[in-house]
């Protein structure tokens, strides 16, 4: 499984709609295998950027603030959608492998935990929704 997060100097970018640059991580039985950084290009129009990250090969992309255009078309494309994700990118990851990306302390602020019933539409393997 390939996870994609939206990175911003280290931490999870604000809104992934501008954001520049992802952080590729390969998981295999809930541990990282390898990991690379990609640049998206911020010039992006929303069906592309959702093309890009299916040539990629993602199945999950972690991200901040998200549009509802750009993450119906992540989503359409069989990317599950993880928004309103906030912190450092290394606490983030772990979070994600260790299944506790819902507690509070990665919310962005005012996020009050709804979103997931609205973007994220598949867990992938080894992936749990709340």
């Amino acid at each position: 499984m390939r996870v994609a997060m939206a990175v911003w100097n280290d931490r999870i970018s604000p809104v992934f709609d501008t954001s520049s640059r992802l952080l590729l991580v390969d998981v295999e039985q809930g541990a990282e295998r390898d990991r690379r950084n990609v640049e998206m290009g911020v010039d992006l129009f929303p069906t592309q950027r959702a093309r890009r990250l299916t040539e990629l090969e993602v199945n999950v992309l972690i991200c901040g603030a998200i549009s509802r255009m750009l993450a119906g078309f992540v989503s359409a494309s069989g990317v599950v959608v993880i928004p309103w994700v906030s912190g450092p990118v290394e606490g983030v990851l772990r979070a994600y492998l260790t299944k506790r990306l819902s507690d509070a302390r990665w919310r962005m602020p005012g996020c009050r935990g709804r979103w997931r019933h609205r973007y994220a539409t598949a867990a992938p393997e080894g992936h749990r929704q709340t």
